[in-house]
């Protein structure tokens, strides 16, 4: 726990924890710092205290007031339902979250994951659970007060668990009542107490059991199941006999109170261990950037295919984050390229591998996912082996253009192979390795490729100006390496086209470096950050200029001319030249097998070569339009109109982790 010193921020809702965590705050003097939610935060609950009022939707705005009153530490207290979309009215943070994460599709459990992945990894906020703050609020095993269940009132219990489960399953709620083993009221957006009021107020013949149990992807450091003073009164109105909650994963707020009031009202109150199977759990790996883009739609899939019954650890990033993961380290420190890069970095590197590779067999998951960066987990899938613990990587290899003995040699320690281009699994199958081909993530779902006219206006770039996408790449190395050649091929351009403008996406690895190196070049040029941002600039540009990599094939698919263009590390390039089996670099090139793009690799990776290839685009759309057409004809091979990429890789997860679990 980080010392009392630092700041606490309490974001608060109804109900009486966010008052239990203020009295906390002031018996130890710790520092602290109440945002209120209008609509749904009490009034009294902030008086006296440091606090201020936002609309729930005013996110940006929240961070910006939490920051300045010096929050370093966030806890989330007390309901608030989510409202549709109209009512939040989200600000401009809150949008950019939405369409980067796919939140807004999420149920609450998945939200609020997305929300403490959001704070942490791109606001710098450390978000604890309110036991960090209060503890011994937990509810333990065992009855709590004078009275306790008889023999019926626990099979009613038992009854509520399962059907808790099931409700927390599919994300609608924590809490159930049963009555005789009848399932008499189910928790709904509207909460514990307006379920118990309905009770209340109904006719009929009273009795019967409330039972609490955490959702079964639950983010445990907000939203537990929790029961008060109020609970207890709720209850007792209802006509109840009990309340039980589960030990270990539900929050007691005020337990003397809550105690006292249940034996003078003649409730019990038992905290209850809830031995149900455990749901399969899943260790993902991945490295990077496009990794974390292929781990989030996996997750959701698996989500929704089972139910919610399945649970995540390992490595990733804000997407995979946003899905329940937390990362045992941030995703970024494995983003390594090429030997002469990884060599100062390696003692590092070989200390994460012994961590991720300890913490597998500590946890004994259903299946490890690893995600491309085969440097990485190729090491750790060699030191799984022998542990029973299935592998599935997911990326295959490039066996078809160096290297092609790779695919015996990871035959022995990966058990099933998730290649995203149809001509991938025969490398691996002749040597007994099972592989599926699943397609590319870049045909999955629509294009998002936003509105380039509101995008120029918001950008202030006239609509009649030639616009200039450059991305760099994902990578310090490579960013470091082309980002000056990038701007003298545009200084070149800036000659004869002085009207020529510049966008520069910036993946969030690198967005420092790239602000930072922009900054002296001798024109102006626009910045931005995010998916929505990048999908607009794409509409937006007349051509791009890429690093060599998957955005090519996302260029492709926002219907963006491009030229393609690497530099390697000399001794990294003097390495692969005589690896390399394959005439092209460009991913569109190498599934058509011909130089549809043009590439200006490493000797050719010239200003004046690069100068000379986009003036060619912006000259003649005739270029642009046959350029356009072998896009679309390579994104139908990877599997543009089929079957969901995500979902079809999901399928071979569960396949895996049946076959390895009998009866799963």
């Amino acid at each position: 726990m980080m010392p009392p010193s630092v700041t606490l921020g309490i974001l608060a809702g109804g109900g009486e924890l966010p008052l239990c965590l203020i009295e906390a705050c002031r018996a130890s003097g710790r520092s602290f710092f109440v945002i209120a939610f209008k609509g749904h935060t009490p009034p009294e609950t902030v008086e006296s205290t440091p606090h201020a009022w936002v609309r729930l939707g005013a996110a940006g705005r929240t961070i910006k007031i939490l920051k300045r009153a010096g929050v370093k530490e966030l806890v989330l207290a007390g309901p608030i339902r989510r409202p549709g979309m109209i009512a939040v009215l989200p600000d401009l943070w809150a949008i950019r979250f939405l369409i980067r994460t796919g939140a807004g599709g999420l149920g609450d459990d998945g939200l609020l994951s997305a929300i403490i992945g959001a704070l942490e990894t791109e606001e710098g906020f450390r978000v604890v659970g309110a036991d960090d703050i209060l503890p011994g609020i937990l509810a333990g095993e065992g009855v709590m007060g004078a009275h306790g269940p008889d023999a019926a009132d626990g099979l009613d219990i038992e009854a509520g668990i399962i059907a808790a489960r099931e409700l927390g399953c599919r994300d609608q709620g924590q809490a159930a009542v049963v009555g005789g083993g009848v399932v008499l009221a189910l928790e709904d957006a509207a909460g514990t107490d307006a379920m118990l009021a309905g009770l209340a107020a109904g006719k009929g013949e009273k009795g019967g059991v409330l039972v609490k149990a955490c959702k079964p992807a639950q983010e445990t450091r907000a939203d537990l199941p929790t029961i008060g003073p109020g609970t207890v009164a709720g209850a007792a109105a209802a006509g109840l006999g009990g309340i039980a909650v589960e030990a270990g994963r539900a929050l007691v707020v005020d337990r003397q109170k809550v105690v006292r009031d249940a034996d003078a009202a003649g409730l019990f109150v038992v905290g209850v261990r809830v031995a149900v199977e455990k749901d399969p759990e899943i260790f993902l790996i991945a490295g990077e950037a496009s990794g974390d883009a292929l781990g989030g739609p996996l997750m959701a899939a698996l989500k929704d295919m089972t139910g919610g019954r399945i649970s995540f650890s390992g490595v990733g990033g804000p997407l995979m984050e946003g899905q329940g993961l937390r990362s045992l380290f941030p995703m970024n420190e494995l983003a390594v390229m090429g030997l002469w890069e990884v060599l100062p970095r390696l003692p590092g590197l070989l200390g994460r591998i012994r961590r991720v590779t300890a913490e597998i067999r500590r946890r004994k998951p259903a299946c490890v996912v690893s995600i491309d960066a085969p440097d990485f987990n190729f090491r750790v899938a060699k030191k799984l082996q022998g542990s029973k613990i299935p592998v599935v990587h997911y990326v295959a290899p490039t066996v078809w253009a160096w290297r092609p003995g790779r695919a015996a040699k990871i035959a022995h320690f990966i058990d099933h192979l998730l290649a995203l281009f149809p001509f991938e699994p025969p490398y691996f199958t002749k040597v007994g390795l099972d592989c599926t081909f699943v397609g590319h993530p870049v045909a999955e779902g629509v294009s998002g490729t936003g509105d380039a006219a509101m995008w120029r206006v918001r950008h202030e770039i006239p609509a009649a100006a030639k616009l200039i996408c450059l991305l760099p790449g994902s990578r310090a190395g490579e960013a470091s390496r082309l980002l000056p050649v990038f701007a003298e091929s545009v200084e070149r351009m800036k000659t004869n086209r002085p009207d020529l403008h510049v966008v520069v996406p910036a993946a969030a690895a690198v967005a420092g470096m790239v602000r930072n190196a922009v900054r002296l070049w001798p024109f102006p040029v626009t910045v931005v950050e995010g998916e929505a941002e990048k999908a607009a600039a794409f509409a937006a540009a007349n051509v791009a200029l890429a690093a060599s990599g998957t955005v090519s094939l996302e260029l492709a698919r926002a219907g963006t001319p491009m030229v393609i263009a690497y530099k390697m590390a000399p001794l990294t390039h003097w390495l692969v030249r005589r690896m390399v089996r394959v005439k092209h670099a460009c991913l569109i090139n190498i599934i058509l097998d011909r130089e549809a793009v043009p590439e200006c690799l490493q000797g050719d990776c010239r200003a004046d070569r690069m100068a000379d290839e986009m003036e060619i685009l912006l000259g003649d759309e005739g270029a642009c339009k046959a350029q356009r057409a072998a896009g679309l004809e390579a994104l139908k091979k990877i599997g543009l109109g089929g079957a969901s990429p995500s979902r079809r890789a999901a399928r071979v997860v569960l396949k895996v982790i049946g076959k390895n679990r009998p009866g799963a």
